[in-house]
C-alpha cells in the first residue's frame, strides 16, 4: 500500500499540534496557534444575530455589550427587519476572519493565493470561521428563527 501525501508541502498536514490547537500568541496582525500563523483579515468581518437559546446551547461567549440592541442600528436593515430581529434574536456575534495561514511567521507571499488552506478548513469557509471564532460549525445549521447571518465577509 502506498502512502499518498497532499500536494501541499507546507507540512501542517502532519498534525504536529494538539486536537484543540491552542492559541499561543495574538497580535494585531496574526494569531499564532500550535498549528501555525493565522493572518488577520483587517478588511473583512461578519456578524450573526443569535437567540438566547443558541447562546446557551453552544455556550457562546457574549458580553453585555453584545446585546442586539447595541448592534441593530449598525446594520443595513429596514424598519420591519429590525423589528423582527429584535423579536427573535438576543445577541450579536462578531465574526473575525483570517486571510491566510502559514507555519512560520516569515516568508508569506499573500499574492500567491495558496495560503488560504488551513488545518481547520479553507479561510472564509463555515468550518474555518467557526473554529477561528471558537464555536461549533453546527451553529450554522440552526433554524432562521434562532440564527441570522447579517454579514459574512463584508468590508
Amino acid at each position: 500500500m502506498t502512502n499518498i501525501k497532499s500536494a501541499d508541502a507546507r507540512g501542517w498536514e502532519e498534525k504536529f499540534y494538539s486536537i484543540k490547537d491552542d492559541l499561543i500568541e495574538h497580535s494585531q496582525d496574526f494569531s499564532r496557534y500550535e498549528s501555525g500563523y493565522y493572518w488577520c483579515d483587517k478588511k473583512h468581518y461578519g456578524l450573526l444575530f443569535v437567540s438566547a437559546k443558541l447562546i446557551e446551547k453552544y455556550q457562546l461567549n457574549v458580553l453585555p455589550e453584545d446585546q442586539i440592541q447595541f448592534w441593530i442600528n449598525e446594520c443595513t436593515l429596514d424598519q420591519k427587519e429590525r423589528a423582527q430581529c429584535l423579536e427573535h434574536y438576543a445577541y450579536a456575534v462578531y465574526l473575525y476572519h483570517a486571510e491566510a495561514f502559514s507555519i512560520t511567521k516569515g516568508g508569506l507571499d499573500f499574492s500567491d493565493g495558496n495560503y488560504t488552506k488551513t488545518p481547520h478548513g479553507e479561510c472564509y469557509s463555515k468550518q474555518f470561521v467557526a473554529w477561528f471564532n471558537e464555536f461549533s460549525v453546527e451553529l450554522f445549521a440552526e433554524d432562521a428563527s434562532d440564527l441570522k447571518v447579517v454579514h459574512w465577509c463584508d468590508g
